[in-house]
């Protein structure tokens, strides 16, 4: 079930790295250059060599050694390594994020909801989202400890601060916040590159959705987070800020909670135009039409219930496959 923590300040964006401009070639001799670029060529070869003999342990702690200062999504001022090897994720979308940006191979702990991709599930299990194993994770020796406000518990996650594990809290509560969430945890693992890329594709996907649903009026829709209790997302939850992207216009957005308790009564004052939801273990949607008073609405009536993909609810760059999903669904003629 979605957690309601207060939505905290977005993290920064990394900043870029200054190199010093070469010397002008135009001021070298042509024949003096050309007898030296085969003594450049050994001494860097015989640097790649040199550190090529370095051990494992070697290289962790040269790497170890460098740090960066950053803030996390929850104003806190951390100092970390700048290139680390031992990273646990504490929620799903922390782990989709640090696979999507190919630093999966220095993941050493993952929480237990963690599924995507298959090969996650080799990794080592370091509790729930609600309830992180601190023993696993201290005798792990993480370098960097990754964590969500959006799953996890804020007391159990903050308590690894305590702890003194160097611990980096996300807090994506909006589309353009997980755009600074994926490029946050880029810079904090030495894939600044790769994050701005990521980006990238994101954005790319999402503009080509948003110019195929241009124009046409927007959809009412009724966004089942949780049904029983019934559970829709408020107005600062991303789930809205996500359907707005596929041109949908949530009957829940107007309420300030982040997941208010919902009645049939206030469904039915409403009548939605659609009904959407996302493939739940606990929570099922039951079949609408044989249900009183939810079988009256316009939305069951005229068979516009869908269920999602899960990753929909994922506040990771695999909303992107939900949201695309939706728009397919919402407007046949414009996805073929």
């Amino acid at each position: 079930m979605p957690q309601s923590d207060p939505d905290p300040a977005l993290p920064g964006r990394a900043g870029g790295r200054r190199f010093p401009l070469p010397p002008d070639p135009g001021k070298r001799s042509p024949s003096r250059l050309v007898l030296f670029l085969p003594f450049c060529l050994l001494l860097l070869d015989s640097g790649c060599l040199q550190r090529r003999a370095q051990s494992p342990e070697s290289r962790e702690a040269s790497s170890s050694s460098l740090r960066i200062t950053c803030t996390d999504g929850i104003g806190r001022s951390l100092e970390l390594p700048s290139h680390p090897q031992r990273i646990i994720s504490l929620a799903p979308s922390v782990t989709e994020v640090l696979y999507l940006l190919g630093a999966d191979d220095r993941l050493i702990g993952v929480c237990s909801h963690c599924d995507w991709p298959e090969d996650v599930r080799n990794k080592p299990r370091i509790g729930t989202l609600l309830s992180p194993n601190y023993e696993a994770i201290i005798a792990a020796r993480p370098d960097l400890v990754i964590g969500s406000t959006a799953g996890n518990d804020r007391t159990a996650t903050l308590k690894l601060a305590d702890f003194g594990l160097p611990l980096f809290v996300t807090a994506p509560r909006s589309v353009a916040s997980i755009y600074d969430t994926v490029r946050a945890i880029g810079r904090i693992t030495d894939c600044n590159q790769r994050g701005e890329e990521l980006v990238e594709r994101m954005k790319a996907r999402i503009g080509r959705i948003e110019d195929r649903v241009r124009g046409l009026p927007p959809v009412r829709a009724f966004f089942i987070t949780w049904f029983d209790p019934l559970l829709a997302p408020g107005r600062q939850t991303f789930e809205n800020d996500v359907l707005r992207l596929a041109n949908v216009l949530s009957i829940s957005g107007d309420v300030d909670e982040f997941y208010p308790r919902y009645s049939l009564e206030q469904v039915i004052a409403r009548d939605p135009d659609v009904i959407l939801t996302v493939e739940h273990e606990g929570s099922p949607l039951p079949n609408l039409r044989k249900l009183a008073g939810w079988k009256d609405l316009r939305a069951v009536r005229t068979g516009r219930v869908y269920v999602l993909t899960e990753a929909f609810q994922h506040p990771s760059p695999r909303f992107i496959d939900g949201l695309e999903q939706l728009a397919a669904k919402l407007y046949t003629e414009r996805f073929p």
